[in-house]
């Protein structure tokens, strides 16, 4: 009989538990999943009301962050994908991709499995905010059931029944966004692990490669709404300092808010001139 010695045993392995957060679990537990599938639902009451930034992408992914013990993880997620949209919004009822909730779940699984944020943003995170569109326009669909019956009740009066339909048009909004982030945490964990398995490794590395390239979208979107043609010194000076000096984007942002005040001031001035001059003039006839 050969005894083993105890030293050489091996150690059964041990699944690695994510600890931080409100919570200390493997996966997402029920308490953490109603959190961020609350907060989705909120936002877009929040955006379409009293818009105090619920429906911002990186509050958003920070909050999911904060729930999921891995903040800077919700922050790298979020600011990759609102940076994305710089320049973009829903002008004239138009939808847009839905980066707030695709954002929380791609914070939510990602940061549960491990993987890299800026693929997971540039990946899932894109992917699913283009699909979450359509869920949108049915929203906006469903709501008008809820605005025709609103419509009567003004013809009869009835405020109670206005407020009652427009307080029950919330309804269609906010399934549009929680419902997909309910969905998908619950039941889209095994999806992503798989799908990171499944996926070679270069293809993940252009993934994280592509999204350090989508704020360049963002960006040439808001230029073209901004007169760069009329002000190309700002731009020049912008460039220079960021490339040549190196200075952090709080400082080039702090200098380019004084020349945007000394131009208005200027702006102002010269019109106030303007106007005290026909003033004497009219006066003098």
């Amino acid at each position: 009989m050969v005894f083993e010695d105890p030293g050489n045993r091996k150690k059964p392995k041990t699944q690695k538990v994510r600890k931080g957060g409100l919570f200390m679990s493997g996966g997402l537990s029920i308490i953490q999943i109603l959190l961020i599938t609350a907060w989705a639902f909120w936002s877009i009451v929040d955006s379409l009301s009293w818009n105090i930034g619920f429906n911002n992408c990186i509050l958003a992914c920070l909050f999911t962050g904060v729930v999921v013990g891995d903040m800077k993880y919700g922050l790298i997620v979020g600011g990759t994908l609102q940076m994305t949209q710089l320049g973009a919004g829903t002008y004239g009822g138009a939808s847009i991709p839905n980066i707030t909730s695709s954002g929380m779940i791609a914070t939510a699984l990602g940061a549960a499995s491990g993987a890299d944020p800026i693929a997971m943003a540039s990946s899932i995170g894109i992917a699913l905010a283009a699909l979450f569109t359509q869920l949108d326009i049915l929203a906006r669909f469903s709501n008008t059931a809820f605005q025709h019956i609103a419509d009567k009740y003004v013809e009869e009066d009835n405020t109670k029944g206005i407020a009652l339909m427009n307080t029950l048009g919330i309804i269609p909004w906010g399934l549009s966004r929680g419902l997909p982030v309910l969905l998908l945490l619950v039941a889209g964990q095994g999806v992503v692990d798989t799908l990171i398995k499944i996926i070679p490794t270069f293809i993940m590395n252009g993934f994280k490669f592509a999204g350090g390239l989508l704020p360049v979208v963002g960006f040439a979107i808001l230029m073209r709404y901004l007169p760069v043609l009329k002000k190309p010194q700002f731009i020049i000076l912008g460039f220079v300092l960021a490339a040549y000096i190196n200075m952090p984007i709080l400082g080039i942002a702090l200098i380019g808010t004084a020349a945007a005040l000394v131009t208005y001031q200027n702006a102002t001035a010269k019109l106030a001139a303007g106007t005290a001059q026909g003033g004497d003039d009219d006066y003098d006839e």
